[in-house]
């Protein structure tokens, strides 16, 4: 099982889990991340949507730890302590 020692290393687990679905007739593509309420973007590629969902995802995890709410259990992923740090 890996571990997740940094906000990176959990974002980079946390987006292998994305989701994409092409929108308007085909010509956008569309991803979000189950487990992940609210986090989801789009682009014209699937690199684009995703390099816009992985900015997405940094932001929301950054809330949650701020907030002191729990990050979702991703499977295979042992998370340590992850903070703003």
């Amino acid at each position: 099982m890996k571990s997740a020692s940094s906000i990176e290393d959990y974002i980079e687990a946390a987006l292998k889990t994305a989701r994409y679905e092409k929108i308007d007739d085909g010509t956008r593509l569309y991803a979000e991340l189950p487990g992940f309420p609210g986090a989801w973007a789009d682009g014209q590629t699937q690199a684009d949507a995703s390099r816009s969902l992985k900015q997405v995802l940094r932001g929301w995890v950054q809330l949650q730890l701020e907030r002191g709410r729990p990050l979702p259990k991703l499977k295979g992923l042992q998370r340590h302590q992850l903070s703003l740090a």
